[in-house]
């Protein structure tokens, strides 16, 4: 969030986050629900360059809810903003948005990755997720950054319990390892959030939590090293982190199994089996 002196209305915070997420888990949660296939090739030719997004089912259309509830969460906040943009300049926009949502819901038809009724429910679930944020956004990130712990914690245990009752495919569909990332996603945004609204450095200014910055007085220089420090960060952690937790998540999640708190899952090797099949290998 950035505190421009602008109303709420003109913030997407972490909205878009929030709407990517929720998305991605309850779009894979319907998949795995009721195992849908996607069109059969042959006779159709699917342009495909990922293989694994192959193997997920194919209702309803992920690419589809994620796309038509950003445009509708982008048109609501063009909608609503407290400083109008000019007639020409909100005119483009609106229509790079409606070009945005139709080649993407155009081409998983195009492409062979979903048909007509996969496109349609996931256009109304994106739609669905949009009209609650639009809602209730504001309101729930109001009570969220709140002083008291509790909201957060409650938050997180809301996740986890979603994650518990996620349907098992099936087949093996990777739809629950999107599921479970984007969850992490959520709850690391409003922890990191929380914890920054908690600080010194945060602004409640339009909107609790807000990071004071003004291009006027910070300049395009520092403007564009805060920007260039931070896709650095970024791209350090991704580096740093992967090797990190693979060396220190599997003690842990042997430690977890053996208290009897793991996860049950169909397709999905248990810690102690894996730690025991790379010893043997290694040997």
């Amino acid at each position: 969030m950035v505190r421009t002196g602008s109303t709420s209305s003109d913030l997407m915070d972490f909205s878009m986050v929030n709407l990517l997420a929720s998305g991605v888990f309850f779009s894979g949660a319907v998949k795995d629900l009721l195992c849908l296939p996607r069109p059969l090739s042959p006779p159709l030719q699917r342009i495909n360059r990922s293989a694994s997004t192959a193997l997920e089912y194919g209702f309803p259309s992920t690419h589809s809810t994620n796309a038509v509830s950003v445009a509708v969460y982008a048109l609501y906040s063009l909608s609503t903003t407290s400083r109008p943009l000019d007639w020409h300049y909100m005119l483009l926009i609106q229509g790079m948005i409606y070009v945005y949502v139709l080649s993407i819901v155009i081409g998983r038809l195009y492409c062979g990755m979903h048909g007509f009724f996969d496109v349609t429910i996931g256009t109304m679930l994106g739609a669905c997720l949009a009209a609650i944020q639009c809602l209730y956004g504001h309101a729930f990130d109001s009570w969220i950054l709140q002083e008291k712990a509790a909201p957060i914690v409650l938050c997180t245990l809301v996740v986890l319990v979603l994650i518990r009752i996620h349907p098992e495919p099936a087949d093996d569909c990777p739809c629950f390892d999107d599921s479970v990332a984007f969850s992490g996603v959520i709850v690391g945004v409003q922890l990191g959030n929380w914890h920054f609204c908690q600080s010194g450095y945060a602004s409640n200014d339009p909107v609790l939590g807000a990071v004071p910055f003004s291009l006027a007085e910070a300049g395009y220089i520092k403007a564009g090293l805060r920007l260039l420090v931070g896709v650095l960060v970024i791209f350090a952690w991704r580096a740093i982190a992967k090797p990190t937790l693979l060396k220190f998540l599997p003690p842990l999640f042997r430690v977890i199994e053996q208290l009897g708190l793991s996860l049950p899952r169909a397709f999905y090797l248990r810690a102690s089996y894996v730690s025991s099949y790379i010893t043997i290998e290694v040997c």
